[in-house]
């Protein structure tokens, strides 16, 4: 684990945003040690597809959001184990299309994008930081939520 030792700080509200089972357990299981050892207190909320995704950034207020680009837009239920080519072709480039929202709702609201594209983003908007969601997510989240805790 790569955390120093720093202040815990308050409450924490979060929001993963993954569609896909590896990663978002991944991102869930670092992300929950993070927050155990940075802040007092905390909550993860989690979004399979974008329009719960726009829902819940509609009705909270997150001080952090790991956002996911290419997902479906509806419920595909199962889908990813049952038939990975159908699940594949409902995945779309919107995740990032989000954080115009985000913005509005809490401008204070750090933003980290984990996907795994590079250049159909460019038309996007850019979130504050970018990471590998698969290759070693630890390693590059543990420095965001430091430097998160030291300005909370």
């Amino acid at each position: 684990m790569l955390i120093n030792s720093i202040s815990i700080v308050s409450y924490m509200k979060i929001l993963i945003v993954e569609d896909q089972h590896y990663p978002f357990e991944l991102l869930s299981m670092v992300v929950k040690t993070l927050a155990e050892n940075l802040f007092s207190s905390f909550s993860i909320d989690v979004a399979r597809y974008f329009n719960d995704a726009k829902q819940k950034i509609e009705r909270n207020e997150y001080n952090i959001i790991l956002l996911d680009h290419r997902m479906p837009r509806t419920d595909v239920g199962n889908l990813e184990d049952e038939d990975f080519q159908r699940f594949s072709n409902s995945l779309q480039n919107i995740g990032y299309s989000l954080i115009p929202l985000i913005r509005e709702k809490n401008p204070k609201c750090v933003i980290i994008g984990t996907s795994s594209l590079r250049s159909e983003l460019e038309s996007f908007p850019n979130p504050d930081h970018k990471i590998d969601k698969s290759y070693d997510p630890e390693s590059e989240l543990s420095p965001i939520f430091q430097s998160i805790a030291k300005t909370k």
